[in-house]
């Protein structure tokens, strides 16, 4: 069988709780049926511990909130740390999704998405350290995200200790009868984690620069499907594995000091900046960005699948090339053009990964910028 649903071979280490954890999830999401690489499975355990926000894309059936359920039993959550929420398409404004006062009866009226329910359980004292909460947002782009979404973008770039979601005025407090119940605002701690679905087709909407600046856009290779056969067995028991992981052991497997990235990568992605921003003055690659990816790199656990070199290459499509969309007359000079062998010629992208191929092969970022050259020459625009 192919090497992505084969047992794994690799010793683990017996003082390394992150690598027997990632063995575990690898287990788990064979024996529920979803065929994903090593590679991308440590690069979505990767993105989650790194970044508050994260988004699965891809075509539909592909598994994606299977694998954010898979995620989910590794880590051992039960049904009240794990929270599934189906976006609606008539969803307008945050209220669909955190509720309102209903002021003829005087109370607050969380949405039926149960999501303030969980965020109250989750902010208790008892439960900060010792539980961890995981919420997906099921087809996230079926409604306006900036619209819906709209408080947590703001909130969750603040600093955890100022993370609050406001559900009503002030001065409300007191007079809704359920005030006790729920508080005028709710903090988000930091044991939530937030990860959102999204099929790309024509019932859905595409994200604004707001959204994407402020996750990882994380595509799924689809595998052949002569593994399907090796799928669904039941797991192998792994000696002194952990059942459940609370925050705090979670929380060792981050790594939050410092700024890791060598002069060189810095220096890359200034070049980077520079030659989006040249081109077309709102594109670049903003302090913010490079902090995240930088975040992100430093907390690639040492693995056999995915180094820091493919990581760097994997950090610039999911945080950078998601922005590069629009038509042929603004991108053309950025992306290059398609010739009638797929090959491209004249993109300024491409010419600034040739700079910089010691720190990086850069394979999928040349992909994607292949991709969507040919987007641009058959449709005019690329997405």
């Amino acid at each position: 069988p192919p090497a992505a649903v084969e047992e794994a071979d690799v010793v683990i280490p017996s003082d390394n709780e992150e690598y027997r954890f990632m063995d575990h999830f690898i287990q788990v999401t064979r024996e529920m049926g979803l065929q994903y690489s090593e590679k991308d499975l440590f690069n979505f355990h990767t993105a989650l511990k790194s970044n508050t926000l994260n988004i699965i894309a891809g075509m539909s059936g592909t598994g994606k909130s299977r694998l954010v359920q898979a995620y989910a039993r590794a880590l051992g959550l039960d049904d009240d740390q794990f929270v599934i929420i189906p976006v609606r398409p008539s969803w307008t404004n945050d209220s669909d999704l955190i509720g309102y006062v209903d002021a003829m009866n005087m109370v607050y009226r969380p949405g039926d998405s149960g999501l303030i329910n969980t965020l109250i359980q989750a902010q208790k004292e008892e439960n900060r350290k010792s539980k961890l909460y995981l919420i997906c947002f099921d087809e996230m782009n079926l409604a306006r995200v900036e619209h819906y979404f709209s408080q947590f973008l703001s909130v969750l770039e603040m600093d955890p200790q100022r993370r609050f979601l406001r559900l009503y005025n002030d001065d409300l407090t007191g007079r809704l009868y359920n005030t006790a119940q729920y508080e005028p605002v709710i903090a988000i701690p930091e044991n939530i984690m937030f990860v959102g679905t999204v099929n790309i087709d024509e019932s859905t909407y595409h994200f604004s620069d707001k959204v994407l600046d402020r996750s990882n856009v994380i595509s799924l290779d689809v595998l052949p499907y002569t593994g399907l056969r090796h799928l669904g067995q039941k797991e192998r028991k792994l000696q002194g594995r952990k059942t459940s992981y609370s925050f705090e052991e979670y929380s060792k497997f981050r790594q939050t000091e410092g700024f890791t990235l060598s002069d060189r990568e810095a220096e890359f992605f200034w070049a980077i900046h520079r030659t989006l921003h040249e081109s077309n003055k709102n594109l670049g690659v903003g302090p913010r960005v490079v902090r995240q990816i930088d975040t992100y790199l430093r907390n690639l656990p040492e693995n056999p699948y995915i180094s820091k070199k493919e990581a760097l290459d994997l950090q610039v499509v999911q945080r950078i090339l998601t922005k590069l969309r629009g038509p042929e007359g603004l991108l053309k000079d950025l992306i290059g053009k398609a010739d009638a062998n797929g090959e491209v010629t004249g993109s300024k992208l491409l010419d600034r990964l040739k700079e910089f191929e010691d720190i990086s092969d850069f394979v999928e970022t040349r992909n994607v910028l292949i991709h969507k050259a040919k987007e641009l020459k058959i449709n005019g625009y690329t997405v």
